[in-house]
C-alpha cells in the first residue's frame, strides 16, 4: 500500500502507539523485583550513591517503552528541564523593576551653636534637638516609564531660641511627586525593553527544551535499532559458527574414512577459528550497544556491577513502504522545527532592542510635578519680643494633621519640565545602527535555517527511499547466497567441492545477511531522521512536552 506520510502514518506499527509515560515506572519496578537480592527500595532517578540497586537479569524492551523510560530517567533530559524554569523565573524577576518600593528614613540631630545676637537675649548657645522621619512608597509604572512617589514627613524640634514661639515644634507634610518622561524613557525605556526580552528568552527556552527532547528521543531510537542490529549480527555470527562446526564434524568424518585429505580438515578448523573470532567481536559490539541504550534509558541506575541484558522486542523486519510529499514535509518542518522557532525569537529580541535603542536616541523631555499638604503644631512659649504664646496652635504632634484634606489645609504644589539632548548623541546613534544590523543578520539566519531545513528534508526523503531499495536488494542477495551455499554443501557431500569453497559460500551468506541487517537499521534510522527533520518526532510518538518538562 502506498500513501502520503503525514504527521503520523496510517496503520503505524505498534511502536508508534501507546502512552509516553506510565509504563516506565512499572517496567523498572518489575525489573528490580526480578533482580536477585534487590530488596531495598529503588531510589529516585536523581539519587546518587552506593545504595543504588544493581541492574541484573533480562529485560524485553519495546521501542515505545525505551522512549518512555528515557524521558523519565535520562539525565540529559533532566538537565535541560531546568532551563525553561530558570527562564520563567528570570522573566518573573524582570517584572520586579516595577515593584513599588516602600521606604523610610529617620534622623536625630543635636546642635549647640554659639550665639552673639541681640535677638537671642540671655542665650550664649543656641541648643536644638531635632527628630525627623520620612516614609512612603515610590515606583515605576509599567510601559509608560513614569516615576511616582507618595511620602509622609514628620519632624520635632526642641530649641532654647529666644525668638521661637514653639518648643517643641511639630511639622507634618504629605507630598506626591511624579516625573513623566514624554520622549526618552517613555514606553520603550530600558526597564520595559528588558521585560520584553526576558519574555522572549522564556519562550526560546521552551523551544530549546523541545529541541533537546527531540534529539534525545532520536538518540534513543537510533540506539534501540543499533542494539537490535547488533543482536541480529550476533545471531548471524552464532549461526555461522554453528555451521562451521557442523562442517568440521562432517569433514573429520570424511577424513576418517579416507574421502578427504588432512588439508581439508585444517581448512575446516581454520573456518571454525575465524568464526569464533567473529562471534567474540559481535558479542562485544552487542554489549557496547546495550550499554549505550541503558545509559539513555536507565543511566542513573547503571553501576559497574550491572549485568542487565536488554532484549529488543520490536522486530526490525516490520517496515512499511510509503511515499513522502516533499512540499508537505517542508511545510510541517517550517511549522514545527524548534530550531527555526528559536531563530525567530532572536528576530523578536532584535526588534525589541531596536525599539529600545531608538528610544534612547530621542532627546529627554520630562514633566515634573509635586503636590503637598503642610501641618504645624507645638507647645507655645513667650518669645524675646514679649508677646504671648500663640493660642491658635495645637500642642500635640497628632494635631499637625488636623487640617489635612479640609478647607483650611496649607497646600503647596509645583510643576516644571526638563529638556536635554546630548550634542551629537554618538552613543545612541551607534547603538541604533548596531541593533538594526543585528536584526538584519537575525532575519538572514532565519532564511539560512529555512534553506537548511529544505536540504535536510530532501536528504531524509532520499535516504528513506534508498534504504527501502537497499532492503530489497539485500534480501535478493541473501536469498541467492543461501541457495549458493545449499548447492555448494550438496556438491561437498558428493565430493565435487571442498570445505574451503563451502566456507567461502557461507561467508558470502553471512555478508549478505549482515548487509540486510544494516539496511533495516538504516531504514528505521531514516524514518526517525525524517520525523526529526519535520519536527514531528514528539507528536508522532504521543509525547506531551509539558508533561516531559516536569522535574522528576
Amino acid at each position: 500500500m502506498r500513501f502520503t506520510r503525514g504527521i503520523r502514518r496510517n496503520g503505524a506499527s505498534p511502536r508508534r502507539q501507546g502512552p509516553v509515560r506510565g509504563v516506565a515506572i512499572a517496567l523498572f519496578a518489575l525489573l528490580l523485583t526480578a533482580t536477585p537480592g534487590a530488596t531495598q527500595t529503588p531510589p529516585s532517578p536523581g539519587t546518587a550513591g552506593p545504595n543504588l540497586p544493581s541492574l541484573q537479569g533480562d529485560l524485553a524492551l519495546s521501542l515505545a517503552d525505551a522512549i518512555s523510560m528515557g524521558i523519565e530517567n535520562n539525565l540529559d533530559v533532566e538537565l535541560v528541564r531546568h532551563d525553561p524554569l530558570i527562564a520563567d523565573a528570570q522573566e518573573f524577576a524582570a517584572w520586579g523593576v516595577y515593584d513599588p518600593d516602600a521606604f523610610a528614613e529617620f534622623d536625630y540631630a543635636s546642635r549647640a551653636i554659639p550665639q552673639a545676637s541681640a535677638l537671642q537675649v540671655g542665650v550664649d548657645q543656641l541648643l536644638e534637638r531635632e527628630l525627623d522621619g520620612t516614609a512612603g512608597i515610590r515606583g515605576l509604572l509599567p510601559k509608560l516609564g513614569w516615576q511616582y512617589q507618595i511620602g509622609y514627613t514628620g519632624s520635632s524640634l526642641e530649641t532654647n531660641s529666644a525668638i521661637a514661639n514653639l518648643s517643641p515644634e511639630y511639622r507634618a507634610n504629605v507630598t506626591a511627586t511624579a516625573t513623566l518622561p514624554l520622549l526618552r524613557g517613555f514606553w520603550w525605556g530600558e526597564p520595559w525593553v528588558q521585560v520584553k526580552l526576558a519574555g522572549v528568552r522564556s519562550d526560546s527556552a521552551g523551544h530549546q527544551f523541545r529541541q533537546s527532547l527531540m534529539d534525545v528521543v532520536q538518540g534513543i531510537e537510533n540506539a534501540y535499532w543499533d542494539l537490535s542490529a547488533t543482536k541480529d549480527q550476533l545471531r548471524v555470527a552464532d549461526k555461522s559458527l554453528e555451521t562451521a562446526e557442523e562442517l568440521l564434524e562432517q569433514v573429520e568424518a570424511q577424513y576418517e574414512v579416507g574421502v578427504v585429505s588432512k588439508v581439508e580438515v585444517v581448512e575446516a578448523e581454520a573456518g571454525v577459528a575465524s568464526r569464533q573470532f567473529d562471534q567474540i567481536v559481535a558479542d562485544n559490539a552487542y554489549g557496547q550497544a546495550e550499554d549505550r541504550l541503558i545509559d539513555l534509558v536507565l543511566g542513573p541506575f547503571l553501576q559497574p556491577s550491572s549485568t542487565l541484558r536488554i532484549i529488543p522486542s520490536d522486530s526490525p523486519e516490520e517496515y512499511q513502504r510509503f511515499e513522502v510529499d516533499p512540499d508537505e514535509a517542508t511545510r510541517r518542518a517550517l511549522e514545527h522545527r524548534p530550531e527555526l522557532a528559536i531563530l525567530r525569537d532572536q528576530v523578536r529580541q532584535r526588534e525589541f532592542e531596536i525599539k529600545g535603542a531608538r528610544n534612547q536616541w530621542l532627546p529627554q523631555l520630562d514633566l515634573r510635578g509635586d503636590w503637598g499638604l503642610n501641618g504645624l503644631s507645638g507647645k507655645g512659649q513667650e518669645s524675646a519680643f514679649g508677646g504671648p504664646p500663640p493660642t491658635n496652635i495645637s500642642r500635640h504632634y497628632s494635631d499637625a494633621h488636623q487640617d489635612f484634606f479640609t478647607g483650611d489645609q496649607a497646600e503647596s504644589w509645583s510643576a516644571g519640565a526638563v529638556f536635554s539632548i546630548p550634542i551629537g548623541n554618538v552613543q545612541a546613534r551607534g547603538n541604533l545602527t548596531a541593533s538594526r544590523l543585528e536584526l538584519r543578520r537575525a532575519k538572514t539566519q532565519v532564511r539560512r535555517q529555512e534553506q537548511t531545513i529544505i536540504l535536510e528534508i530532501r536528504d531524509a526523503i532520499r535516504a528513506l527511499n534508498s534504504t527501502l531499495e537497499g532492503i530489497e536488494a539485500a534480501e535478493s542477495r541473501r536469498v541467492a547466497a543461501a541457495e549458493q551455499l545449499r548447492a555448494e554443501s550438496i556438491r561437498l557431500e558428493y565430493g565435487e567441492s571442498t570445505p574451503f569453497d563451502v566456507l567461502q559460500r557461507e561467508e558470502d551468506l553471512v555478508d549478505a545477511e549482515s548487509q540486510k541487517i544494516v539496511a533495516l537499521e538504516a531504514y528505521h534510522n531514516s524514518v526517525t531522521a525524517l520525523d526529526r527533520a519535520q519536527g514531528t518526532i514528539l507528536k508522532d510518538r504521543n509525547i506531551l512536552v509539558q508533561e516531559a518538562a516536569r522535574l522528576r
